[in-house]
């Protein structure tokens, strides 16, 4: 089964190259899949989003250099993060939460453009897949239906994050890409019974690793824990900080 998956990502990954690629690279097993299959077919360039020293920037760092590949560090302090925030706003006025996530995105959008790129690949699509977030693990302990849940939320993502994720690329005339949301990828995963899914609610996303080990991953990114990309950049404690001015400069509508 194993084997058959990372095929699969391979070819999905493999169809959504041009000759050169930007990838959102945050140094988690996603973006790492990404990056390690997509070098061996095109020009590839790495763009991580973060404060100073955020655990993001620190794995993005090493992987990159076990991947011999180049990365553009994006360093974001309080004074960019907030013009982003309210940049984002003006293209998606979206609640708190939402824009959070929002914010990396742009910044490394706005980099990848600079650097003449048009295609951005993300590792969207991945948690619901694989089952990423520790909110399915308190469904099941809910007695919920988590395979439904992981299904509907998979067929909405055009909709929500990766509709959002490509308002803001467009932003910057980057195409947006997502090789995790695949047919033949979804196929594969939602026959995996669910418990083979989530059978490691500490690393989770346990066939993925597997798959990522098999397709040549560095070992520091199959042994770090999912961390969501607004705490791993940092961004996420900042607008915490800044939330009740935040939301009365800039409601969601």
């Amino acid at each position: 089964m194993v084997l058959h998956l990372s095929e699969l990502i391979c070819r999905a990954i493999e169809q959504s190259l041009e000759d050169k690629i930007a990838v959102a690279f945050s140094g988690g097993l996603d973006s790492t899949i990404i990056a390690t299959i997509a070098k061996k077919h095109a020009d590839v360039e790495l763009f991580c989003v973060g404060m100073e020293g955020s655990e993001d920037m620190r794995f993005a760092q090493s992987a990159a250099e076990e991947l011999k590949l180049p990365l553009h560090k994006i360093i974001i302090n309080e004074k960019l993060a907030m013009e982003a925030y309210g940049k984002c706003h003006a293209l998606l006025p979206l609640d708190l939460l939402k824009l959070e996530i929002l914010v990396p995105v742009y910044c490394a959008a706005q980099a990848a453009s600079e650097k003449k790129h048009h295609a951005m690949l993300f590792g969207s699509a991945a948690e619901e897949l694989f089952a990423g977030y520790d909110r399915y693990y308190i469904y099941k302990e809910e007695g919920r239906d988590v395979d439904s849940i992981l299904k509907e939320e998979y067929k909405t993502l055009p909709q929500r994050d990766m509709g959002w994720v490509k308002k803001i690329c467009r932003h910057f005339s980057i195409d947006a890409r997502f090789p995790f949301y695949n047919n033949e990828l979804a196929q594969a995963m939602f026959s995996v019974p669910i418990e083979e899914r989530m059978d490691d609610r500490a690393l989770k996303k346990t066939v993925l690793r597997e798959a990522g080990k098999m397709l040549g991953v560095p070992d520091i990114v199959l042994k770090r824990k999912k961390k969501a990309m607004q705490y791993g950049s940092g961004v996420h404690k900042l607008f915490m900080k800044n939330a009740e001015m935040l939301n009365k400069a800039y409601p969601a509508l």
